[in-house]
């Protein structure tokens, strides 16, 4: 927001004022370029919509231009190549102006244009302008970025050992790099590494590869301690696809999982990142006991590369260096062949590519006169708009006094705005100050609330087996009072002692019964609460744990007069907890015996589990009596039941569903079936994400 004039300031002062507007507005373009070359591209159209409204310079006209010519930043270029045939034009007004400012953004916007249309030699020759021209400006720190994209370009153009060589020039300066400048000197330098690593197959292969792995490890770290999920998540792909090159498969699966859990912003992330890991996954499955799957794996990627253009090329290169490796190993010599000629027609385009971009580069050179006899008559030009403009400047000048008058009410109003406007910043500040306290207190009633429904809950539970327990505790001591005295006075008799004793007895079996039964409700408790650090996450076929655990109450149905339907499911493989998920079916099947079949002639349970997606998801529906539309959004409370008092405790589903949201991360629904009955539906991920200690970052 723009700092106002306080009323104390000299309104009458244009100069002043107009330097503040001439700060302001270089500022608000600095910062639209940041975005730019950020790829921040959310927030460029808001930011250039606002910079349109402003009175510009010849020369902000232009930078104002030169931003709208990136990627994402404006609609009004379908393409690249009609941004680049624009920019040239704007270097042209540039000329005219002298400003090497603007000459400076529009040769760093070529880059980007060129490198994109794969005119990497022209690309390498606008990097090498924009730098002597930001070093020209005294920009030494947008110089020196400058240089870090000179080694992506030179990625493209294969360069790579020119690309490690420049990479460990720039390292040693590391004092003029920000944390993104840096992460992309390293991801250079370790992908340089990788595909020296990918072209030979020797113990040198290795040296590449490890090499790769720790510059890659160390830009994970910087971007863990910058918060830079982009980066971050680049890194643990390509942490992943190195490690599975080298035969490390656990390290790899970890990698690829930290994948899986991270958010992906598919406009900051290049488009050929998922065929990355495509190929990490069947690389890994060629080097597993599942080989054949992963070769499957590998083929079916290739056929998926072969209709993209050559942005794709590198993947599409190792992805082919390996089918040539894993062919010859295996014995599958036709598809290795096979292989082996894509690779060479695939380099045969890529020299092609390399042609053109120099053919471009000469025909540029083959210009640089006519550029030079052209630059001649701009200076002509130059000299004529010189003249044009100090008339022009006389003109605004008289128009400027004109307007001050006018200017100096605007501030007078802009005051008052600004004063009103602190007014109302700071009411509101107080309300939501008053509308978080309260909320806070709601909070609290509402926790003092739930705590106390919990308390009267366990209280009336534990009534029964504790009032018991006193009871038969009471008896137990007047029928010893009783023994006593009998005993003492001489006149007990063996039919005395007989009823005496068992009555002792059925006392003992009384007040054990009621010990065992609040022994009973504390382990439910204990339940309730869920030690998720109890079990361990292991790998798991789930058709064959299924199996064995619906084997038993299969018997069990029976014996109740209940049929049990189990729908044929193929082999799921689940890293998850078979224990805790076996509880969860354990308690739904007990609950549909004994609520919604209780009274059922011929009942019947209905199982069915399939995949979607990443997901499992299971269906079990009985054919009982359903229930109240008005317990449904109730069942999973602790407590509640429509049996309390009967033997049910209300515990059984709110385990279950602590079981399912915390540990098992999944999801749990229970409705009445259209049909009839009680279907409870649960989705579970079958790679559930490992619960991290509270403690950790």
């Amino acid at each position: 927001m723009k700092e106002l004039p306080t009323e104390t300031s000299d309104v009458n002062s244009s100069h002043e004022f107009d330097s503040h507007n001439e700060a302001m507005i270089r500022a608000a373009l600095e910062k639209g370029r940041l975005l730019c070359i950020s790829g921040q591209y959310a927030e460029i159209p808001a930011h250039l919509s606002q910079l349109g409204r402003l009175n510009l310079t010849p020369e902000q006209a232009i930078l104002f231009e030169v931003l709208q010519l990136y990627p994402g930043a404006s609609a009004s270029y379908s393409h690249e190549s009609q941004r680049l045939q624009r920019a040239n034009n704007l270097l042209d007004l540039a000329q005219v102006l002298d400003s090497n400012l603007a000459r400076a953004w529009i040769w760093e916007l070529l880059q980007l244009l060129q490198n994109s249309l794969l005119l990497h030699h022209a690309a390498l020759h606008s990097n090498a302008m924009a730098v002597d021209l930001f070093e020209q400006c005294n920009r030494k720190r947008d110089a020196f970025n400058i240089k870090v994209s000179r080694c992506l370009i030179m990625i493209s153009c294969e360069m790579y050992r020119e690309v490690i060589e420049m990479s460990e020039q720039l390292l040693s300066e590391r004092e003029h790099l920000d944390p993104i400048a840096l992460c992309n000197i390293l991801r250079s330098a370790a992908s340089a590494n990788y595909f020296l690593g990918t072209e030979v197959d020797n113990a040198e292969s290795t040296s590449y590869l490890h090499q790769a792995l720790g510059l890659h490890e160390e830009v994970l770290r910087i971007a863990k301690n910058f918060q830079i999920s982009k980066f971050e998540l680049i890194s643990h792909t390509n942490i992943a696809i190195i490690n599975a090159s080298l035969g490390r498969a656990e390290q790899t699966t970890y990698h690829l999982l930290k994948v899986e859990g991270m958010q992906v912003d598919a406009q900051n992330i290049n488009p050929n990142w998922i065929y990355w890991i495509r190929f990490c996954d069947a690389l890994l499955l060629c080097q597993s006991k599942e080989h054949e799957q992963g070769w499957v794996k590998l083929q079916q990627l290739e056929s998926e590369l072969r209709g993209l253009d050559l942005n794709a090329a590198t993947v599409h290169d190792s992805v082919l260096r390996k089918i040539i490796s894993f062919g010859s190993r295996w014995g599958y010599l036709d598809i290795a062949l096979d292989a082996s000629l894509r690779l060479a027609d695939l380099n045969s385009k890529r020299r092609r590519q390399l042609s053109k971009t120099l053919s471009a580069t000469v025909e540029d050179l083959m210009a640089l006169p006519k550029l030079l006899h052209k630059n001649q008559q701009l200076s002509q030009h130059e000299h004529q708009l010189e003249a044009s403009l100090a008339r022009q400047n006389v003109e605004l000048n008289t128009m400027l006094e004109r307007l001050q008058a006018e200017a100096n009410i605007r501030k007078k109003t802009e005051y008052a705005l600004y004063q009103a406007h602190a007014k109302l910043e700071q009411q509101i500040q107080t309300r939501t100050q008053e509308l978080e306290a309260a909320m806070n207190l709601v909070m609290r009633q509402e926790k003092q609330l739930a705590l106390g429904r919990l308390v009267v809950g366990i209280a009336h539970e534990m009534n029964t087996p504790l009032g018991n327990a006193m009871m038969a505790a009471s008896t137990m001591e007047d029928h010893c009072q009783q023994l006593i005295s009998d005993l003492h006075g001489t006149t007990l008799k063996r039919s005395q002692l007989r009823v005496s004793l068992q009555a002792l007895s059925q006392g003992n079996q009384l007040l054990n019964s009621a010990l065992q039964t609040a022994s009973s409700l504390v382990q439910r408790f204990r339940a309730l609460a869920i030690e998720q650090h109890s079990e361990t996450i292991q790998q798991f076929e789930l058709s064959s744990l299924c199996h064995r655990f619906l084997e038993d109450w299969r018997r069990k149905c029976q014996d109740r007069g209940v049929t049990m339907e189990v729908k044929p499911m193929a082999e799921v493989h689940m890293h998850s907890y078979p224990n805790a998920l076996c509880q969860v079916l354990d308690h739904i099947l007990e609950n549909a015996l004994q609520h919604g079949l209780s009274q059922q002639a011929q009942g019947i349970i209905s199982i069915c589990i399939e995949t979607v997606g990443p997901d499992v998801h299971l269906q079990i529906h009985d054919n009982g009596c359903g229930i109240d539309e008005a317990h449904l959004k109730r069942l999973f409370e602790p407590f509640f039941s429509r049996q309390l008092g009967n033997g049910g405790m209300g515990l059984g589903l709110s385990i279950v569903h602590s079981l399912v949201n915390d540990l098992l991360r999944g999801q749990i629904a229970i409705s009445n079936h259209a049909k009839g009955g009680t279907q409870v539906a649960l989705s579970l991920p079958r790679i559930c994400p490992v619960k991290l200690d509270k403690t950790e970052n």
